[in-house]
Parts: structure tokens; sequence; C-alpha cells
């Protein structure tokens, strides 16, 4: 009883470990705010805030240099993770069966180092969400790359303009000398090679495929119900290590289940474009301060988000897509339970990895 109270304690627990901002909260908000007004001419607003979003978070701290280059890499990540879901989003099964390989594939090789890792995850999440809009809507796929990845560049303009406004003002902080030696490529890829060699070493891979693959079975027999967001629930509640009861995944179910009460709220009051915009900037700005403070806030935050970049099209959401939201969040977190509880009883040495 005492532990599962400390669980949920820790669930709601503030931290105040990392400070964020006015600048960045600013940043983030136009990011996802100005690409949003500018699609919602055409009856984007969704797709608009989608590539801001993506951006978000992704650019490291530091140097000029660094911080362009995490930009870099963060945009290639979403350029080819939007590019493969808009080519291959119309292709129902065989699309199917080509993000299981894809996701597969990058869980391998998210093991090459913590980088790579977040890459990985974030060019999968980006894959089912624009593979979802694709795949459900009757836009064209060329216009759903170019107004997502349109939205990218925004952000990332935005940010290194900013970035270069504010260096200029408090001067040019020296480079940072680390002390500890940072592995070669070929020592991380040897370590990736070794790990391979070993069954754990595909626990994240096949948890990540057989959960996938089990959400696109459902599709076949209840395809009119959005398993989409199921997928896109599973994506971010699988860690790299197994756990019976991870903190992150009672956070997720909690904040989503008030998330989809404040998009409900949102879609019943049926606001005009401008004010949709409005909205989405102020949860734009609010995404990175919550980020750092409580992921259960982060995550009331993201889902009305989410939803509007998934009901990209015409029309709001409907109450019953809300409930099937809701229900595949559920699903999901309970999938990951399952797939983590028989990969700790059949692989124990996977419980706790090396970082």
């Amino acid at each position: 009883m005492e532990k599962t109270l400390n669980h949920v304690t820790g669930a709601f627990r503030w931290s105040t470990e990392k400070d964020v901002t006015a600048i960045e909260i600013a940043v983030s908000a136009l990011a996802v705010a100005v690409p949003a007004l500018l699609a919602a001419r055409g009856h984007h607003t969704g797709l608009g805030l989608i590539g801001g979003m993506a951006m978000s978070g992704t650019v490291a701290h530091g140097r000029l240099t660094t911080q362009a280059a995490s930009a870099g890499a963060a945009l290639l990540v979403l350029l080819l993770a939007a590019g493969l879901a808009c080519v291959l989003g119309r292709l129902g099964g065989a699309w199917q069966i080509g993000l299981l390989l894809i996701a597969g594939l990058a869980g391998v090789v998210g093991g090459f180092d913590r980088v790579v890792v977040a890459a990985a995850m974030r060019f999968v999440f980006y894959l089912v969400m624009v593979g979802g809009i694709v795949s459900t809507t009757t836009a064209d796929p060329l216009l759903i790359f170019a107004i997502v990845i349109g939205g990218a560049l925004f952000a990332v303009v935005l940010h290194m303009v900013v970035a270069v406004v504010v260096a200029h003002i408090r001067g040019h902080a020296p480079e940072q000398v680390e002390d500890e030696r940072k592995p070669t490529i070929r020592q991380k890829f040897n370590r990736l090679r070794r790990s391979l060699a070993e069954p754990a070493g595909w626990q994240y891979p096949v948890r990540l495929v057989s959960c996938l693959g089990a959400v696109s079975l459902i599709h076949l027999f209840f395809p009119d119900h959005d398993v989409h967001w199921a997928a896109l629930a599973l994506v971010l509640l699988i860690e790299r290590r197994p756990e019976r009861l991870p903190l992150k995944t009672t956070q997720r179910v909690i904040g989503v289940i008030f998330g989809v009460c404040c998009a409900g709220l949102l879609s019943f009051l049926t606001l005009p474009s401008w004010a949709d915009v409005l909205v989405i900037g102020m949860l734009g700005g609010a995404r990175p301060f919550l980020r750092v403070r409580n992921y259960l806030a982060y995550s009331i935050v993201m889902t009305p988000l989410m939803m509007m970049a998934m009901g990209t099209a015409d029309h709001a959401l409907p109450t019953s897509a809300l409930l099937d939201r809701l229900f595949a969040t559920v699903f999901a977190a309970c999938l990951v339970l399952l797939v983590n509880q028989a990969t700790i009883h059949f692989l124990p040495q996977t419980a706790a990895p090396k970082a």
C-alpha cells in the first residue's frame, strides 16, 4: 500500500531542478502558433503545428554551432519520418508492414548511443503520427509534407535568430571543456554489435514491434476506431528499459484523461480559427516549462495539441473520437505493462541494463 501511495505521489511531484526562461517559452509558443495560423487559411490548422512541435526541445543549449547542429539533425529526422510516412501512408496493409519493419530497424539503431536513442524515438513517433494523418484523411500527401516541414523550418529559423540575438546581447560564452573522454564511433558501434549478439540487445525493438503489431491487428477487426492514437501512445510509453510499472506510464494515462477533457471542452466551444491558434500558442508556450516540471502536467497540455494535429482536416473532433483516444491510451498502457512483465520474466537481465 505504501509503495502504491509513493508511486502515485511521485506522479504528481513537481520538479524544480531545471530553469526555463521566458525566451524559451515565447519561442516555443511562436514556433507552433505562427505555422498553425498560416495553415488555418487552408483549413489545416492542426498540420501547421506539427513542425514546430517536432522541433521544440530538440535544440541543444550551448554555442551557436552546437545549437545549429542539433537543430539540423532534428530537422533531418523529421524530414525522413514525414517523407516515408507520406510515401507509404496510403498503401494500406503494406504501410502497416512497412511501419513495423522501419520501427524495428529504428529500435535497433537507437542502441548506438543516447543521442541516437532520442532521435530514433522521435523518428518513430512522427512516422506514426504523419502516417496516421496520411492514411485517414483525403489531404494530398505532398501538401501534408510541405506544411509539416514548412512549420519545422520556421521553428528552426526562429530559434536560431533568437539564439544569435541572445548571444550578441550576452556575449559569447566560453566553450566548455569536458573532463571525460567520449567514446569513439568505432567503440559505440562495437558496443552495439556486442549487445545485438545477446537476446537482451533485441528486447526493445521486439517489444516495440510486437506492440505496434498488436495495434495493427486490432485495426483489421475494428477499422472504424482510432487505433493510430494507440500507436502514438505506445511509442511514447515504451522505454528502452522495461519496468513493471513505469512512473511515466501512470503519468501519461492520468494526463491523457485530463487532456481529453480539456480537448472535449475546446471542441464543444467550437472556437473560430484565430482562437484555436491562440490556444495552440498558449499550450505550445507551456510545453517547455511543464516538460521539466512534471510529465503528468506536460501530458495534459500535449493531449489537445496532438488531437488538433491528428484532426488536421476540415472539422472538429467529435465526442466519439475523444472517447476512442481515451480508451486507446488505456489499452496502450495495459499492453506496454503486459509486454514489460513478459520481458522481465523471460529476460530478467534486461530489467536494468547499462545506460
